[in-house]
């Protein structure tokens, strides 16, 4: 009888097929699969460390020079006279490149304005209102009239000098009653000496009187004599007073004629001046409007095509200036709120123009110079971006600049590795939670 260790043994306890697997040894990719996914892991890990993700701002973005392109538009709505200048033509400062259609004659104008520009305030008397007499004005020719007539009025209260003829005869009258005045006192001396004589005479006559000397007809004579001298004495003396006082008066009247020449010639002078400056106004105002005047040295280029007797209306651009010194370039963005408060100075800037693909010429660096500390009525903050290298981009080509560039930017905000970037989703995660 069979034991119950041999039935045991016996007994089949593993199929076939792990029969097979036991037999055979493992494939190698399961013996070492643990360690491949072991050095996968760390090679991802290195990866992430090495590799990094930049956070991006995107905006729009105008390069331009520091001195940027001085963009000129029609301040009225008028046909145009006159063009002085040609498309891309080098122009200088304050030169006219364009006349606007006006009821003036715009080379009267111009002449008038060099005119007065050539002349200073205290210059004003030799302005040449002869020459300037003929010139068509159209809405200045009021300004220019009152102008030219105040000027005459001055120009002949100087040469009449209305004043002139009464000051002269109170000098005469002054001169005189200083020679009367010296005759008089020349009398007044006689008659004093006479004064005195029958003074003494009269006391004497008295003295011989009391003594029964001499009648008292004697006296009355001598007395009689005494009074007659001291009258005409008191006489001249009268008449040197009132001769003073008609000096005073004739004086008074001197110093009123010239104060009243000096009141009238300020008020001339004045006037003429203040017309004067009043007219200089009216051609500042006229060239505003009717003149294209270039405020920089530079190259003009036309917005588009124009013809002498083309209209155009008010705000339509016309030209724009490009000045010679545009070495230094600098970008202009327009950046939005969202995420702005990670902007610093100092942060590269990407930027791609619009004027060459980027995939062909390469990108251009930049690095943030400031940014606005506040937000423009659209809700955007403007960043000025310096070009250390210029032009220059990435593939080490250098771009032409010839105008305003237009294109797109991202500034780089947080270079983070991707491992830094993966815990930092697991701080913000966290930080949710608490």
């Amino acid at each position: 009888m069979e034991t119950n260790k041999d039935i045991l043994d016996n007994i089949e306890l593993r199929s076939e097929s792990v029969q097979d697997i036991l037999t055979q040894p493992p494939h190698w990719m399961i013996r070492w699969g643990n360690t491949i996914i072991f050095i996968i892991l760390l090679l991802i890990l290195g990866m992430s460390y090495v590799i990094k993700y930049p956070e991006f701002i995107p905006a729009p973005i105008v390069v331009t020079s520091q001195n940027p392109p001085e963009k000129l538009e029609a301040r009225i709505s008028s046909k145009i006279e006159k063009i002085f200048i040609k498309d891309h033509q080098e122009v200088k400062k304050n030169q006219v490149l364009m006349v606007m259609q006006s009821a003036a004659n715009y080379s009267d104008i111009l002449e008038l304005k060099k005119l007065v520009d050539s002349i200073s305030p205290n210059q004003l008397g030799s302005f040449p209102v002869r020459q300037s007499s003929h010139f068509k004005l159209g809405e200045l020719q009021g300004d220019y009239n009152n102008f030219a007539k105040a000027f005459q009025d001055e120009e002949l209260f100087t040469r009449l000098q209305p004043y002139a003829p009464e000051s002269l005869a109170a000098n005469q009258s002054l001169s005189e009653y200083r020679m009367r005045i010296l005759t008089m006192k020349q009398q007044k001396s006689l008659e004093q000496a006479k004064y005195e004589i029958t003074k003494k005479s009269y006391q004497r006559s008295q003295e011989l009187f009391n003594q029964g000397v001499i009648a008292a007809m004697e006296l009355e004579n001598e007395k009689i004599k005494y009074l007659q001298a001291q009258q005409n004495l008191e006489n001249i003396n009268i008449s040197l007073s009132q001769m003073e006082e008609s000096i005073s008066n004739l004086n008074r009247t001197k110093s009123g004629t010239v104060i009243n020449t000096e009141k009238d010639k300020i008020t001339y002078s004045s006037q003429t001046l203040q017309l004067f400056e009043q007219l200089r106004k009216s051609l500042k105002q006229w060239e505003q409007n009717y003149l294209v005047i270039s405020s920089t040295d530079g190259v003009a280029s036309f917005q588009q095509f124009f013809g002498e007797n083309q209209f155009v209306k008010t705000g339509d651009a016309i030209l724009s200036i490009l000045p010679k010194n545009k070495d230094k370039l600098v970008g202009r963005m327009s950046v939005p709120a969202v995420n702005s408060g990670k902007i610093t100075p100092g942060e590269k800037v990407l930027i791609k123009l619009d004027n060459y693909r980027f995939q062909e010429y390469g990108i251009v660096e930049g690095r943030v110079q400031n940014i606005s500390l506040s937000s423009d009525d659209k809700g955007n903050y403007y960043v000025d971006v310096i070009l250390p290298k210029g032009l220059k981009t990435s593939y080490n080509k250098t771009l032409v600049f010839d105008k305003e560039l237009r294109g797109s930017a991202e500034i780089v905000t947080q270079d983070l590795r991707l491992i830094e970037r993966f815990f930092y989703q697991i701080r913000k995660l966290l930080g949710y939670q608490s």
